[in-house]
């Protein structure tokens, strides 16, 4: 701070009675002054004190309702399929109001398939969505930790579990459950979870057991969430959060909210679905079957 007084007059002490400066040397002096002031406040700005009134502090948006934060997404995702979406204006300054805090309006349980992500499908940019992926879209200890710290501490007020068509971990579930393959030890993690809902497609039978295994999938873990902790229940029974089962097309790119959206669209969905199952078995096949494959050759 000592460039600060650099150059100021250092006002005469009158208390010794000694001469005092001439006019013209004190008005010497003060130019001097402010010329060194006006040079400290070009060449080493942050030197120098000025009053700056203070910006704003960030205010994030109202938290959303469960019915809304739903509402958003289904508009997201209506977006994406537009064409309309946003997201190509995200840029790195997008993260200046996001030091204070994060404030998600929905937490996304989803697959890790490279094919199905979450803020691109719901036109979400930074800071929206709390996401927790794993193949099969299953829930452990750890991921199940993760979402009672985002509905009880980030007050995240949605809980979406989304499957998609065409998944290799179910895919690889219904193998050991048909009997065309081995169970992998290796994979044993990923596949062993999804084999009740496999099972219970297989129980309920229909034409498409390939999504409806995705779907009872999805559904089974909404299920472990409001029974594994008490936390989530009670958030759930009081209305404070929603946890709910989606699933993706994979062919379109629609998520689906199974249980919310109506069931002619849901049904619709499955026909849609089914016309082009054949050729992206083709690929799904090679592909997605290869952990069932892999076993068969191990």
């Amino acid at each position: 701070m000592g460039f600060l007084w650099f150059g100021r007059r250092k006002k005469p002490d009158v208390s010794t009675g000694g001469p005092q400066p001439e006019p013209e040397v004190i008005a010497a002096q003060e130019a001097a002054a402010e010329a060194a002031h006006a040079h400290e406040a070009a060449h080493h700005p942050e030197t120098v004190a000025v009053d700056v009134p203070p910006e704003p502090a960030h205010t994030p948006e109202p938290a959303p309702t469960p019915a809304e934060a739903l509402a958003l997404l289904k508009a997201g995702n209506a977006a994406f399929l537009s064409g309309d979406t946003r997201l190509g204006h995200v840029t790195a300054q997008d993260l200046e109001p996001l030091q204070g805090g994060q404030h998600p309006i929905a937490t996304i349980v989803g697959c890790a398939d490279s094919r199905t992500p979450p803020t691109i499908l719901f036109n979400q940019g930074l800071g929206r969505l709390f996401i927790i992926r794993v193949a099969g879209n299953t829930v452990d200890r750890r991921g199940l930790a993760s979402i009672v710290y985002a509905v009880k501490h980030l007050q995240c007020p949605l809980v979406v579990v989304m499957g998609h068509t065409g998944c290799g971990a179910v895919a690889a579930a219904e193998a050991v459950v048909d009997g065309r393959a081995e169970l992998d030890p290796s994979l044993e993690e990923m596949i062993v979870p999804i084999l009740p809902a496999v099972l219970s497609a297989r129980h309920m039978g229909g034409p498409d057991q390939a999504r409806l295994a995705v779907e009872e999938n999805a559904r089974r873990v909404v299920a472990r969430l409001l029974t594994a902790d008490t936390a989530l229940a009670e958030a759930e029974a009081t209305g404070k959060i929603k946890v709910v089962a989606a699933v993706k097309d994979m062919s379109s790119g629609r998520v689906y909210f199974l249980d919310e959206d109506a069931p002619e669209a849901t049904a619709a969905a499955a026909t849609a679905d089914s016309h082009g199952h054949d050729h992206a078995d083709h690929g799904h096949d090679h592909h997605d079957h290869a952990p069932a494959h892999a076993a068969e050759h191990a």
